[in-house]
Formats: structure tokens, sequence, C-alpha cells
């Protein structure tokens, strides 16, 4: 085995060799920070696709996603983290699209953007739609009227 002097010390070739290596790991982690995110935001483009957008300090990379790979990709973080999340549309108008299963005959609609629906689906959809929000003022009209007729026996 070789040896070097260095600074009143003799120096292995193999003692070099893992000081080399380590410098070189310093300098290939200091070069692969370059393309690590530092933010990942989330926000929505046109015709519901969501969008991801990462940050660095040399620059940004996006990533563009339908509903269906952002509901897997909310499974595969839960996943990720061992939680279990629930999840189920919302049932108001932010919705892009028409998940309500409570509408007849309307399993086939699901998930369905409106513009993949006919004239005619359309129309069923906007009546049912249109009913669901009348029956709904209904029940809140009914139970005001029900909280005023309390107050006056008060």
């Amino acid at each position: 085995m070789s040896a070097e002097k260095h600074n009143d010390e003799y120096i292995s070739d193999v003692r070099k060799r893992i000081n080399e290596l380590c410098e070189e790991n310093e300098l290939q982690g200091l070069l692969e920070s370059r393309h690590r995110s530092r933010s990942l935001t989330v926000g929505q483009t046109s015709g519901g696709v969501v969008e991801f957008g990462m940050r660095n300090e040399y620059s940004h990379l996006y990533y563009l996603v339908n509903p269906v790979e952002g509901v897997e990709l909310l499974g595969q973080i839960a996943s990720a983290i061992g939680v279990e999340i629930a999840i189920r549309p919302r049932d108001d108008f932010a919705s892009w699209r028409s998940w309500d299963a409570q509408l007849p005959a309307s399993i086939h609609w699901m998930g369905a953007a409106p513009w993949q629906l006919d004239e005619d689906e359309r129309k069923k959809l906007s009546e049912a739609k249109s009913k669901k929000i009348s029956d709904k003022l209904l029940e809140e009209s009914d139970k005001t009227e029900n909280n005023t007729d309390e107050d006056d026996k008060l």
C-alpha cells in the first residue's frame, strides 16, 4: 500500500479515495438540490384540469391532471402517509362535473363534463337540478315559517 505525506501525516491511497468520494457526494448533493422542488401549489385551469406547480431556485415545473388523476393522487398521498380519506363530491355549484348520484338514471352521467352530454341529457339534468333547488328552497321556507310560528307563541 502506498502512502503520501500530508501535513506531517501519511495518508493512504484508500483514505485519499474516501476523501475524493466524500467531495464527489457533496458536489452531487448540491447539483441535485437544483432539481428539488421547494414549494408546491395547486390550481385549476380551464376544462376541469388541475394544475400542480412546483418551484425551486432555478426553475418552475407544471403538471396537469384531469379530475380522475387528481383523485388517484389524493389516494396515493393518503397511502404514503398512512391515512384513509373519505372522498365525496361537493354538493354545490363550484364542482365542475356532475357527481349527483340522486338524479334519476344519472349513473351514466357520473363524472361527465357538460359538453359530453347530448342535448336531451343536458335538458334532463337541468330539470332535475332545478327541481332539487326548488325543493331545497321550499324546505328552507317551511323551516323559516315554523320558526316564525314558534316565535309568535312565545
